[in-house]
Order: structure tokens, then C-alpha cells, then sequence
């Protein structure tokens, strides 16, 4: 195996890895969607993504990747976000 085979079999794990985390965090979505129609609460929460944006550029160790974490965390907010309002419109 070469290097770059070798390089394309740890992204390979790391994706594994990635997708089980999402898993679980969108199971937890789920839960918050299922909170949010119970409460009337709306999908978004401005001041909530604000500060978990602000979290991750404070967390992220190499700062050369903080566009890309910053990025990152705003694909998977939207993705939850279009998740709930799906979910949300299928249990009217």
C-alpha cells in the first residue's frame, strides 16, 4: 500500500468515527424537535448557535482551521435545523 492509500484508509476510519458521532447528535436533534413542539419553542435559537460558533473557534487547537471548524458547525446546525423542520411539519 502506498502512502496515499495509507492516508485514504485513516480518512476512511475518521469518516467512520464522524458518522457515528452525527448519529448520536441527531438523535439528540431529534429529541430537541420533539422538546420544541411540546413548548411551542421555535427551530431557531439565534443566540444558541451564536454561542456555540463562539465555542468552537475558543476550542479548535490549530487555529489554521477555525474558518473551516467554524464552517464545519454551521453545515451540521443547518442540517439539524432542516431536520427538525421536517420532522416538525410531518407531526402536524
Amino acid at each position: 500500500m502506498n502512502e496515499l492509500e495509507n492516508l485514504r484508509c485513516r480518512i476512511d476510519a475518521i469518516d467512520k468515527e464522524l458518522i457515528a458521532v452525527f448519529e448520536k447528535r441527531m438523535a439528540t436533534v431529534h429529541d430537541i424537535a420533539k422538546y420544541k413542539i411540546a413548548n411551542n419553542l421555535p427551530i431557531l435559537n439565534q443566540g444558541r448557535e451564536d454561542a456555540i460558533i463562539s465555542k468552537v473557534s475558543e476550542s479548535i487547537k490549530n487555529k489554521e482551521y477555525t474558518d473551516s471548524a467554524i464552517d464545519f458547525i454551521k453545515d451540521i446546525m443547518k442540517i439539524s435545523k432542516k431536520y427538525q423542520e421536517k420532522f416538525i411539519l410531518e407531526q402536524k
